[in-house]
């Protein structure tokens, strides 16, 4: 038997950010990109809009995103003159989205989107100055079956993803280099600090707003840094 999503609303909005037909426009900060059919969408979640409003990005600095969706923040990082900037996703459609807002604002030669789960695709001896990453962070149990691709865009089944994001981030972030992480009241908090405890992680809120969606979900930017203590992993 399906199990049902653990939060009613999030059906309906799920339902809303799959759409027919063109892709969608949608303004952020003046600037105008799209989203793709099948692509988890800023149009019904606020989280891109928020998390990007709330990070900081230096002229310079190398900039990586996991999990980079229709490609709203890695392009805003690259404008605000990060350097070099690569994007991932899971996703073949988001990667193609990316790419297409990319396209728009005149930053595809800076802003390398690659496929793949998580830092499947970042090479090996290739660091980051920032690495910042918008995980599904609902919590469903381990056997949790989706009922399609599109919900692992919001649900974590046993926050699998979470902990090889805890687990791998420090394989690529450069000597000084900052760990982010957004999260939110519909996540699991307990969980998530269990988490960071068992991979020798710290956790600093850096800015924390709330939504004016169905629910008023509050959204939390994470910055996550190891403990000297901390067992290695």
């Amino acid at each position: 038997m399906q199990q049902p999503d653990p939060y009613g609303f999030l059906i309906t909005q799920i339902a809303q950010a799959r759409f027919e037909g063109a892709p969608r426009a949608f303004k952020y900060a003046g600037r105008e990109f799209i989203v793709y059919d099948g692509v988890f969408s800023p149009l019904q979640f606020r989280s891109t809009q928020i998390f990007t409003r709330n990070l900081r990005f230096a002229p310079g600095r190398s900039f990586l995103e996991i999990g980079c969706g229709a490609g709203v923040t890695a392009i805003v990082a690259a404008l605000a003159g990060c350097r070099p900037v690569v994007a991932t996703d899971i996703n073949p459609t988001a990667v193609h989205n990316a790419r297409a807002n990319a396209w728009m604002h005149g930053v595809e030669e800076i802003v390398a989107v690659r496929q793949g789960d998580l830092f499947d695709v970042v090479n090996e001896g290739e660091f980051f100055e920032t690495i910042y990453c918008n995980l599904p962070f609902v919590y469903v149990a381990t056997d949790y079956k989706y009922p399609d691709d599109f919900h692992k865009a919001v649900f974590d089944a046993g926050y699998a993803c979470h902990a090889r994001y805890l687990k791998e981030a420090p394989l690529h972030l450069a000597p000084g280099g900052t760990l982010l992480l957004g999260f939110g009241s519909l996540g699991d908090e307990r969980i998530l600090k269990r988490l960071a405890a068992e991979y020798g992680y710290g956790i600093t809120t850096v800015a924390s707003e709330t939504s004016d969606a169905e629910g008023n979900p509050r959204y939390d930017l994470l910055e996550l840094t190891k403990n000297t203590a901390g067992a290695p992993h």
